[in-house]
């Protein structure tokens, strides 16, 4: 089964083992497509034909959980809509087949869910998601593309929808800071177990590449790349050393290994000295990838760093699919049609992206009246000017944050301000004294 489904599985195992013990034994009903239901109960042994994109495959073992939307049987996750038929292990009890009692006087204990709310609040997990939240993560990592908006919607959709959601990283991006990449690594990492993460690329090179590499699935648009994983001390003309840009590759290496992608495909996109080069065979389409140039499809030789088109990447399998809008997108996802849930994402994104124009637009202006160009009749009123947006800057260093300012204040230091307003205070009150 694709991997995407693998991943909600995920999410939904991290209750399941915890949960265990109050579920079993809890009884079933499951309402198939085909209009059969099937009694049974948690714990129980069973056997189930499932369709998968046009293939009929067999899931067996116990049931550990059931919704009004899927199933879980060995950490395997199943839509009940493409569940073909269910039988049972005829060794297991099966309540379709047991007369079931109950007395109203007898009082059920609460269980730790009850108790818990910190259980509550793990355990909702709603329906199935029927959509998307999307995210636009546009121009340079560090900038606009940050970390900070993908932490607050997988806070806001954890409060407001339940764990097991698609989110969408629509990404146009050269690149930018490493640090910040490490930032955005540990934010989708720390929820990739409760989430579904969709890598959708309009251009991704460098550090945005590599952002696309943490997600469970990678889609292009038709007229997207991704590659060229680079990278810079300080300045693009200063490349960075041997031992870094090796560093560099472990670390692609190992976050590849965590998805369905191979890892052997980071070399050839941080360094033009390693070559990429994969066969398909003919009969499985299984791949086999190498690290030199005598593979049947060659897709890196020495001299250049790689850049997959969208047709190189679906055929050499680090891509899931091309889509260019959201309906073909959506059946990829397994979607019944294209559907942003909320528009959060995008909103926080339009919002932060406002807020940087902004101060973009008025950093210049102020640095400049703080290095004395104001206009005044009166020292006293130019250095009271002076003083104000030294304090306008600080009040925008707070609002950028510690991560972003040093990449767009081109070199000012906030220790510096700090100092520069004590003393432009000093002088003032000598002049008022």
């Amino acid at each position: 089964m694709k991997v995407h489904m693998k991943i909600i599985t995920r999410a939904l195992i991290c209750f399941t083992i915890g949960l265990s013990a109050l579920a079993y034994a809890e009884d079933v009903q499951l309402n198939l497509k085909n209009g059969v239901t099937w009694n049974g109960e948690i714990g129980q042994t069973i056997s189930v034909t499932y369709k998968d994109r046009g293939k009929e495959v067999v899931h067996e073992g116990k049931i550990t959980r059931a919704t009004n939307s899927y199933i879980i049987i060995d950490g395997s996750f199943l839509f009940i809509d493409n569940i073909v038929s269910i039988t049972s292990d005829a060794t297991e009890s099966d309540s379709s087949e047991t007369e079931k009692t109950s007395d109203s006087n007898n009082e059920v204990p609460p269980s730790d869910a009850d108790e818990n709310p910190l259980l509550k609040k793990t355990a909702k997990e709603g329906d199935l998601p029927k959509g998307v939240f999307c995210l636009p993560l546009h121009e340079m990592v560090g900038t606009y593309f940050r970390d900070n908006e993908i932490t607050q919607l997988i806070e806001h959709i954890e409060e407001n929808y339940g764990l097991g959601q698609i989110i969408v990283l629509e990404i146009h991006s050269g690149g930018g800071a490493v640090h910040i990449w490490d930032k955005i690594r540990e934010a989708i990492f720390e929820a990739r177990d409760r989430h579904r993460f969709i890598a959708w690329i309009e251009s991704a090179g460098s550090g945005a590449a590599a952002t696309a590499f943490l997600c469970d699935e990678i889609y292009y648009r038709s007229y997207g790349y991704v590659g060229a994983i680079t990278m810079y001390s300080g300045d693009i003309e200063n490349v960075a050393p041997d031992w870094q840009m090796d560093g560099w590759v472990k670390e692609l290496e190992s976050v590849l290994a965590k998805t369905s992608h191979t890892p052997m495909i980071a070399g050839s996109m941080v360094r033009s000295k390693y070559n990429f080069s994969y066969d398909v065979d003919p009969e499985t389409g299984e791949f086999t990838y190498y690290n030199h140039e005598f593979g049947d499809h060659v897709l890196s030789k020495t001299g250049r760093n790689m850049m997959l088109s969208p047709e190189e990447a679906v055929q050499c399998g680090m891509s899931d699919g091309t889509a260019d809008d959201g309906e073909e997108l959506a059946k990829f996802l397994d979607l019944e049609e294209w559907v942003e849930i909320d528009s959060y994402g995008r909103d926080i994104a339009k919002k932060w992206t406002k807020t940087l124009k902004e101060f973009e637009l008025l950093f210049p202006e102020l640095m400049a009246q703080f290095g004395g160009n104001v206009q005044a009749d009166t020292e006293k009123k130019a250095l009271s000017e002076r003083i104000a947006a030294g304090k306008k800057l600080l009040q925008w260093h707070k609002k950028i944050g510690e991560d972003t300012w040093p990449m767009v204040a081109n070199g000012a230091s906030v220790e510096a301000i700090k100092r520069e307003i004590k003393n432009l205070e000093f002088q003032k009150k000598i002049l008022e004294d």
